[in-house]
């Protein structure tokens, strides 16, 4: 199969200077409010992929079970 090429179109307005970066402001100069510790920006809520790796573990127990009865069961049914 052959690549697709993308096909780069021009802009049908004029390209405008990007305007210079702002000044960064210092931490000590922003309000407490604004101010957060370190540790409290990796505190993330993951409860959802425990709940999800749960319910990928059970449905994955009662597929293999599944397939286990039936790879039992089968030969003796269709005889």
């Amino acid at each position: 199969m052959a690549k697709k090429r993308r096909v780069r179109s021009t802009p049908s307005t004029p390209v405008r200077a990007v305007p210079a970066p702002a000044r960064e402001i210092p931490v000590s100069a922003l309000p407490a409010s604004s101010r957060r510790p370190a540790s409290s920006l990796a505190n993330y809520d993951y409860s959802y992929v425990r709940r999800d790796l749960r319910r990928i573990g059970i449905l994955a127990a009662l597929l293999l079970g599944g397939q286990m009865a039936l790879a039992f069961l089968l030969p003796h049914l269709l005889r």
